[in-house]
């Protein structure tokens, strides 16, 4: 038994379904229900039943409610205590998380933003690469003070503001059909499998969940390991969706392919930071990414340097 499935459990409790205890939390509807499955075999009996369209507990489930909120109030007010003394730690600092999986350059990319924030703000400030569930839980654990997302995130006591936007870019493999094209349409993709990934695709408005609302109807293929990708793009035909950026291409293996303008949805950047008081550090951060994200995006362009297609 954990923090983790009673949290879980309480929030499934209180809105009666896993999907909205899934979104508050920022994790997949599987994880959610995994999570509570595994604390009913050590419970010995069902927490839920079916009632109507949502849930309803069962006997066991409200003998152990209370406790249970009891528990995750205690663990989460030990969680405050000990992200204030390790922000207290760090105040000369910033520590900031990209939401993404890692991908090619990342560590230059993001010792690049690094250098631009620190030089800027006075600051050091240190970026790195880190998946969804992850980032979310350093930001309110204190560790993280700002997240970047690459599309909204809806996420309770969090705010979301978008300091700029992208252009969604298709990454194809070094045989995929399309790969001789220029820039790609929704309907050139529609034959093709498009990855999908719940641990990141499942945590904000990523790209490909952006396109998808504004038409990409590709099919879908769940992926989970690095193995699986290659395979995926070498022996399927299949593709990535993700910023159109030529630094991102991993030559000659696969490359970055434009989006139709007439298809491409613009795709908002965001930072997110706890709601209420923050640091000056944080607030001036804010600041700087709003006014200078057209920087920022210029820096990473040049970056990646002049790309020629060796397939």
């Amino acid at each position: 038994m954990n923090v983790r499935q009673l949290r879980f459990f309480c929030l499934a409790a209180r809105d009666g379904t896993f999907s909205a205890a899934a979104r508050e939390e920022g994790v997949t509807v599987q994880a959610v229900s995994k999570s509570i499955h595994e604390l009913e075999e050590e419970l010995g009996g069902a927490l839920f039943a079916r009632a109507g369209k949502g849930m309803a507990l069962t006997p066991l489930g409200e003998k152990i409610l209370e406790p249970a909120r009891a528990a995750v109030m205690s663990f989460e007010s030990v969680e405050r205590a000990a992200g204030a003394g390790r922000a207290a730690e760090r105040r000369d600092g910033l520590e900031l998380a990209l939401v993404s999986p890692p991908f090619s350059k990342h560590e230059f990319i993001c010792g690049v933003i690094s250098r631009l924030a620190t030089h800027a703000l006075g600051v050091k400030t240190r970026l790195s690469v880190s998946v969804g569930a992850k980032a979310l839980a350093g930001l309110r654990a204190g560790t993280v003070d700002a997240l970047f997302t690459i599309g909204r995130l809806r996420a309770p006591q969090c705010e979301c503001t978008q300091i700029g936007s992208v252009s969604p870019g298709v990454f194809l493999g070094r045989g995929h059909p399309l790969r001789g094209k220029g820039t790609l349409s929704f309907a050139d993709l529609e034959p093709y499998p498009v990855l999908w990934s719940d641990e990141v695709d499942g945590f904000n408005e990523t790209v490909l969940v952006t396109c998808q609302r504004a038409g990409l109807s590709s099919p879908v293929v769940p992926i989970e390991t690095s193995e699986e990708v290659v395979d995926f793009l070498e022996s399927r035909n299949g593709f990535i969706m993700g910023v159109n950026l030529k630094a991102l291409s991993i030559r000659p293996f696969a490359m970055m392919h434009g989006l139709d303008p007439a298809d491409a949805p613009s795709v908002p950047v965001c930072i997110v930071t706890l709601e209420g008081s923050c640091r000056p550090e944080v607030e001036r951060l804010r600041q700087f990414v709003c006014n200078e994200f057209s920087l920022l995006a210029r820096t990473l362009g040049a970056a990646s340097g002049p790309q020629k297609d060796l397939s």
